[in-house]
């Protein structure tokens, strides 16, 4: 699969945690971060795919309140809420 480099930013906090994940299983950092994404788009794909279809339904209407509720920080909360469920 192709892929693309994109700096990605961690926290501080996850650094070494990340590096040991990396070295226990004899993968680079970057192949733990592609697998931990891939994992968490399996997992989120219906939420993601009703964010989606919110955003495209308020494009093709024109409602731009509907589009703002749909897209920015409306969402926040919900992201919130699904990264707290996730694992330190």
């Amino acid at each position: 699969m192709a892929t693309r480099s994109k700096p990605v930013r961690i926290f501080a906090d996850d650094d070494s945690a990340l590096e040991q994940l990396a070295q226990l299983m004899h993968r680079s950092r970057a192949e733990v971060v592609h697998e931990a994404l891939a994992e968490y788009l399996a997992n989120h794909r219906d939420e993601l795919g009703r964010l989606y279809a919110e955003t495209q339904s308020a494009l093709a209407s024109g409602d731009l309140e509907r589009l703002a509720r749909a897209s920015a920080p409306a969402r926040r909360a919900e992201v919130d809420a699904i990264m707290a469920d996730i694992p330190a």
